[in-house]
């Protein structure tokens, strides 16, 4: 996926027209003709399937010193939904121009009954099974599913605190994670 498609299709969603946009629309918010677009093979999927690895790819950067770094399981999953914040105060205007599909294409595993992509929870499900080990964190008998719970309860509560209530970065981090962590203590 070109460079310039894929910013151009964020411009799109931040101002909440990459749902009704046609592959003509992208291209020409891409400086591109349309067949150029086609030529290159970069089709709607592509475009979602580049913004999902850009996105998990930010987000797997951020949060490995956070997976690395000292203390207990409790500590770094309380620096790695700090960072989770961050990163979702900076994509708010992506995240709230996306519709619901592609959200889901971007987010979820398809069929019913999904979870959270792993490339999104992979570093949450690591911290409850080390915290499970450390003795920090409850142990879940599917960290899989709890990391799924958590991930959205932090990102989509954050982002709504941000937007609709106009809370305070500082503000909304602190009462997310204190109910989040608060229920996750031994």
């Amino acid at each position: 996926m070109s460079h310039d498609v894929l910013a151009a299709a964020k411009r799109l969603a931040e101002r909440q027209e990459l749902a009704g946009a046609s592959m003509a629309d992208i291209a020409k918010e891409a400086g591109i003709t349309r067949v150029t677009l086609y030529r290159r093979g970069e089709t709607r999927t592509a475009i979602l399937v580049a913004l999902r690895d850009e996105l998990a790819r930010e987000e797997r950067e951020r949060l490995l010193p956070v997976l690395a770094g000292d203390g207990d399981a409790r500590t770094r999953l309380t620096a790695a939904f700090e960072a989770i914040c961050v990163i979702t105060d900076e994509r708010s205007d992506l995240l709230t121009g996306l519709d619901d599909p592609t959200l889901n294409a971007i987010y979820h595993d398809p069929g019913d009954d999904s979870l959270t992509r792993s490339e999104f929870t992979a570093p949450i499900v690591r911290l409850l099974r080390d915290g499970a080990l450390d003795g920090s964190l409850r142990a879940f008998a599917d960290p899989e599913e709890a990391a799924t719970v958590l991930y959205v309860q932090v990102t989509e509560t954050y982002l709504h605190l941000r937007r609709e209530h106009r809370w305070s970065a500082e503000r909304s981090t602190g009462a997310v994670l204190d109910l989040t962590l608060h229920g996750l203590l031994p």
